[in-house]
């Protein structure tokens, strides 16, 4: 590749990244404090965070984990702080904003969060304006209460809302008064695998499925929708997604029912306009994966409506992986988890690298990866395996967010793992503006390499030793990167240059290869190289 290729791919690159959020940096309460939070422990955390440097080094959020929150909605059927534990309820946002760091809360798409606090779903709406009114930034919304215990609505896979009973009509009725407009269900327009049996419309719980209606109202304005439909005896609530002038979603739930009578009505309250509107029947959920792109879905719509421009709110799932949420969350979500719960443990930063490190093509910029927390200065791991878990955790563009007591950082034992989190050359690839994970190639010597494109040309280039044992004399030949990753942007036009990002050695001439001294049990060897 010459260098005129170079310079037009990085152009490319930098398009697509420009306006684009980095992956977030910041501080929760989860890995040390567990529900065990309050206003006096977070705000003595965030004065550490501050007085450590740790701020000015990037870590600007503040995440409350879950019991934050008061066991019972309000009267107006709001979140709201416990204030036995945050006397200043949601005060302390701007307690936070004063010192500089922004505030993030913790929510869970189930009915209760993993706490058993109140969650958000069917309240999503509301819940992302509370947010927004208070001035949060950043949302972690878990999967709890929906597939984990008996009681949970969907532990078994026939819970999930996959089915729509027989429609027979659809009826219109203004809320200002009047008589039913009555369009029964052979006048809709069906799309196969919908049918009628029996006049009523059946099916639309297969893929492809829907049944268009249009409806004449005389003015614009509020009208009750009233849906028609067959009972039968079930265990499980059924549903439709109805969709008017393909902009406006309602969902319409239909309860699960003793089937005492085999007729009955589902009504919602829509906005109709004058004229015709057309009407859209559908079922989109065909399984725990449909059902959790809806209700994560849901919430990512109502924070980007209630979030002002200039205070987005970050959304990260917390899915754990399970419908393999990178392959559907970048519309509408700023990182996704992709395996379950990261411990202070050596082989559960591995679990956790293994599960990210080969979805780097799903990866876009201001949607990321999540391999969870850190846990570098928890309990648990050598310096040199918190050094390796950090400089991967940068390497793969995810999210840093420290979860140790930030107080202890400012004992000076800790001073080598408070330099390791601040440091500027590992935070910039982690933070680079072109916004890219890293790829990763098995090598044949049982290494991992890792190459990770740079904003200004150049390439980060990491070996990472698995084993349990050294691995001596390695060298990578410099024209085969491109072959690995397609992504770098280093030409063959001038000589190449090299750095030792971990011993904060100067540039040196590369040559025709890249040779590694030996790299220790579960340790990294990371270089920048650039053209001269």
């Amino acid at each position: 590749m010459n260098k005129y290729e170079a310079e037009q791919k990085l152009k490319n690159f930098l398009v697509a990244a420009k306006g684009k959020l980095p992956p977030m940096m910041g501080w929760s309460t989860w890995n040390q404090f567990k529900q065990n939070i309050s206003e006096p422990l977070i705000m003595r955390q965030a004065l550490a965070i501050k007085e450590t440097g740790l701020l000015l080094a990037g870590y600007r959020y503040i995440n409350l984990d879950d019991c934050w929150q008061a066991s019972e909605r309000d009267s107006n059927g709001r979140l709201s702080f416990d204030v036995g534990r945050f006397p200043s309820k949601e005060g302390i946002v701007k307690k936070l904003n004063a010192l500089g760091f922004k505030a993030g809360l913790y929510s869970s798409c189930g009915e209760l969060t993993c706490e058993d606090m109140p969650g958000s779903y069917g309240h999503e709406e509301v819940d992302a304006a509370t947010l927004a009114a208070w001035g949060v930034e950043y949302l972690k919304y878990d999967y709890c209460h929906v597939v984990d215990i008996e009681t949970d609505p969907h532990f078994r896979e026939s819970g999930f809302a996959t089915d729509t009973p027989p429609i027979s009509y659809i009826g219109v009725t203004s809320m200002d008064g009047g008589e039913e407009t009555r369009i029964n269900a052979p006048e809709a327009e069906l799309t196969e695998p919908a049918t009628l049996l029996d006049d009523s419309i059946v099916g639309l719980c297969c893929p492809r499925a829907s049944a268009r209606i249009l409806v004449n109202v005389p003015i614009a304005g509020q009208y009750q929708i009233a849906i028609g439909y067959t009972k039968k005896r079930s265990t499980n609530r059924k549903f439709a997604l109805l969709t008017i002038n393909g902009s406006q979603t309602y969902e319409v739930w239909f309860p699960r029912t003793s089937g005492w009578n085999n007729t009955a009505r589902a009504t919602i309250n829509v906005t109709l306009n004058e004229g015709a509107n057309a009407i859209m029947l559908t079922n989109p959920i065909r399984g725990q994966k449909e059902d959790s792109i809806f209700r994560y879905a849901r919430m990512g719509q109502a924070l980007k409506q209630a979030a002002p421009p200039e205070r987005p709110i970050f959304f990260s799932i917390c899915e754990h992986g399970r419908t393999e949420p990178w392959t559907w969350a970048t519309e509408f979500a700023g990182s996704w988890r992709i395996s379950g719960d990261i411990r202070a443990k050596w082989a559960g930063i591995m679990n956790c690298y293994e599960s990210a490190a080969d979805l780097w093509q799903y990866q876009q910029p201001g949607a990321y990866n999540d391999p969870d927390m850190l846990e570098v200065g928890v309990d648990g791991m050598t310096y040199d395996e918190n050094l390796t878990h950090f400089a991967l955790w940068c390497m793969l563009s995810a999210p840093l967010i420290l979860g140790m007591d930030a107080r202890k950082l400012m004992d000076e034992s800790n001073a080598k793992t408070l330099d390791l989190i601040k440091n500027p050359q590992l935070i910039a690839i982690n933070q680079d503006a072109l916004l890219l994970q890293s790829s990763r190639t098995q090598l044949d010597n049982g290494l991992d390499l890792l190459l990770k494109p740079l904003s200004d040309g150049s390439c980060a280039v990491c070996l990472f030793n698995k084993a349990d044992h050294s691995i001596e004399g390695t060298s990578v030949k410099l024209k085969e990167l491109t072959q690995y990753d397609s992504r770098l942007c280093l030409h063959d036009d001038t000589p190449v240059y090299a750095k030792n990002v971990l011993d904060e050695a100067c540039w040196f001439p590369a040559g025709e290869e890249l040779e590694f001294e030996a790299i220790k049990p579960h340790g990294v060897a990371l270089f920048l190289l650039k053209n001269g």
